[in-house]
């Protein structure tokens, strides 16, 4: 019995060691002011929405260095619908979201003024939309190149 029970101790005690090893710090670098915010507004019954994915996915991942805020406001449902109306809130571009809230669309938004400064859509491919980002960006004084 003691053997037992020296042997779950130490099982344990293993397990704690291990378990604290799993959560850890990450360093972020940066100073996280986005000199743009580029909201998609999303529904899952979207084509347009569908479509514009991928084309996000390689605009995201080509400017991933760059103080991009990239977001998405889901009008998928009613309660989805509800999250973005708060999370608009929260970073003050409620007004921008309700005024733009059709599905399909690709706001890129001075998160300054908390005003659109352009408007895209799956007409714009990946490449395209990365210069535009960029030249907002350079407009508010960051580094775009």
């Amino acid at each position: 019995m003691r053997i037992r029970n020296t042997l779950f101790l130490a099982a344990l005690s293993l397990f704690l060691i291990a378990g604290s090893g799993l959560a850890g710090t990450v360093e972020v670098p940066g100073d996280g002011e986005p000199a743009l915010y580029v909201v998609k507004v999303h529904a899952d019954w979207c084509g347009a929405c569908t479509a514009l994915i991928p084309v996000l996915e390689e605009v995201r991942t080509s400017l991933a260095d760059k103080p991009v805020l990239f977001l998405e406001l889901d009008v998928t449902d009613a309660k989805r619908t509800a999250q973005s109306r708060l999370l608009a809130a929260a970073l003050g571009i409620e007004g921008p979201f309700k005024a733009n809230n059709k599905t399909g669309l690709v706001l890129l938004i001075d998160p300054a003024k908390k005003a659109i400064v352009e408007t895209l859509t799956r007409k714009n491919p990946a490449d395209e939309m990365t210069g535009k980002i960029k030249g907002h960006i350079a407009a508010n004084g960051e580094s775009g190149e």
